[in-house]
């Protein structure tokens, strides 16, 4: 199955908002879906991800093999915050521990 991932992407300049600064901390240290909804237009699809299911993509997002990722643009390791979407549009971001469901429609 294939599974696309987004990663947050923030320029220095938007950083500088101290709102928009804590709500990206708050993705990092402490996700939640509301907060990853209200952030969507940071997020960049960076890569799609052949696995079978959400753990397996955090797995190879992190240790590969990488003949199973297509990079789609500048991509780190898939890490707490990051949003997956599977072949049938579920999607889930990678919490602290497990992941959590997130509506996070293209």
């Amino acid at each position: 199955m294939k599974f696309t991932v987004y990663q947050i992407d923030i320029s220095e300049n938007d950083l500088k908002n101290p709102v928009i600064l804590n709500q990206y901390r708050d993705i990092k240290f402490a996700p939640n879906a509301e907060l990853i909804s209200k952030m969507k237009r940071f997020y960049t699809e960076v890569a799609e991800i052949k696995a079978s299911n959400f753990s397996q993509v955090f797995e190879i997002g992190n240790i590969g093999p990488e003949e199973y990722i297509i990079r789609k643009a500048p991509m780190y390791s898939v890490s707490v915050g990051d949003v997956i979407i599977d072949e049938q549009g579920t999607s889930m971001f990678v919490d602290k521990i497990g992941f959590g469901e997130v509506c996070f429609k293209s």
